[in-house]
């Protein structure tokens, strides 16, 4: 503090109003430099802290989500396989059922009954396969549908505790739209208070402090701000690792 008074005080004014003036921005300048130092000290603290805990939360979110896609993955798996394998094995004899019951149709629009009744014949001869064929299928599908249905049951517990998480994360992208631009415009205050000190412009140092100063605090309300979030989404995390599927 005291060298920045020197730098400052080493280029007078000569106009006694001027001086005055000088000697008021260095006496705010006096004034207020200890809250301003200290204010950047606490939003430095502040900012690692929401960083530190947002790191923490993706983390968890990664390992909870990681979790519910592991429940039931290994029967889910094996019934879907189980379900894919009986479409593909059925398939080319219920194509064929399905194209001859079009062809019928075809014929008969045409008026031509004698194609209709050999193409008649022909899927009649397929009818009891393509119905056993699909009731394999439906069995198969619904076993892996029934079970899909009992795992999302599972899960939901752990789902609905994070429902909140998406919400909370969309308000701290909000939050941080607005806290790029405070940050810049105090950067940028704080490069003409220090080239202000350095020229020994009271005034403009005096000035350029105040509104770092008040852009801090702004910046330090955003921060708290989206760290309550963050606390909230750490919250909703710990309620999900409770519910998750045993």
């Amino acid at each position: 503090m005291v060298l920045i008074l020197l730098l400052l005080w080493s280029s007078p004014l000569s106009s006694v109003s001027a001086a005055s003036e000088w000697d008021s921005a260095l006496d705010e300048i006096h004034n207020l430099y200890t809250d301003y130092t200290g204010l950047q000290t606490l939003l430095k603290s502040d900012i690692q802290r929401n960083q530190e805990l947002r790191k923490q939360n993706n983390t968890a979110l990664a390992a909870v989500n990681k979790r519910l896609q592991a429940t039931d993955a290994l029967q889910l798996g094996r019934l879907r396989t189980a379900a894919e394998a009986m479409r593909k094995k059925h398939a080319p004899l219920l194509e064929q059922y399905t194209s001859l019951g079009k062809q019928i149709t075809a014929a008969r629009k045409a008026n031509n009954l004698k194609s209709a009744a050999l193409l008649e014949i022909k899927r009649n001869k397929l009818k009891a396969g393509a119905v056993a064929a699909r009731a394999e299928v439906k069995t198969a599908t619904s076993a892996l549908a029934e079970a899909k249905a009992l795992t999302a049951a599972r899960n939901k517990p752990a789902k609905d505790a994070l429902a909140p998480v998406a919400k909370l994360k969309k308000q701290i992208a909000a939050q941080n739209k607005l806290f790029s631009p405070a940050q810049a415009d105090r950067s940028e205050a704080d490069k003409r208070y220090k080239a202000a000190v350095k020229a020994g412009d009271a005034t403009g140092a005096a000035a350029a402090m105040k509104l770092s100063y008040t852009r801090m605090q702004e910046i330090r309300t955003m921060v708290g701000q989206m760290y309550s979030w963050e606390q909230q989404i750490s919250t909703a995390l710990r309620a999900a690792e409770l519910k998750l599927p045993k």
